[in-house]
């Protein structure tokens, strides 16, 4: 399987070249539904988590994307599920975001 080299922006490995990470991390990754591209035109989407706690910014996190490559009817579910059952005192809200915003 040939890929090519990116930086990965979520994760255990957050911040490294993907080349760079175990070679079991990186069969599991290209395993995994949510991580491969899309087969269609059709757009996609990651639900965002805004943090609003002043110690995870303080460490230089603002935003966290929880959920990848999804359609707009999952991701809606998605977003919807997490701003009714999972809002803790860190979390400000979930949105969506398009995935071609992400290069």
């Amino acid at each position: 399987m040939e890929t090519t080299n990116f930086t990965l922006k979520f994760g255990k490995y957050k911040g490294q070249n993907f080349q760079s990470t175990p070679q079991s991390y990186q069969s599991w990754l290209m395993s995994q539904d949510w991580f491969k591209a899309p087969t269609t035109n059709e757009a996609r989407y990651d639900v965002v988590r805004k943090f609003v706690s002043d110690y995870v910014i303080g460490m230089g996190i603002s935003y966290e994307r929880i959920m990848y490559n999804l359609t707009w009817d999952e991701a809606e579910q998605y977003k919807q599920e997490m701003n009714l059952y999972h809002l803790d005192d860190c979390t400000e809200y979930y949105y969506i975001e398009s995935t071609q915003n992400n290069s």
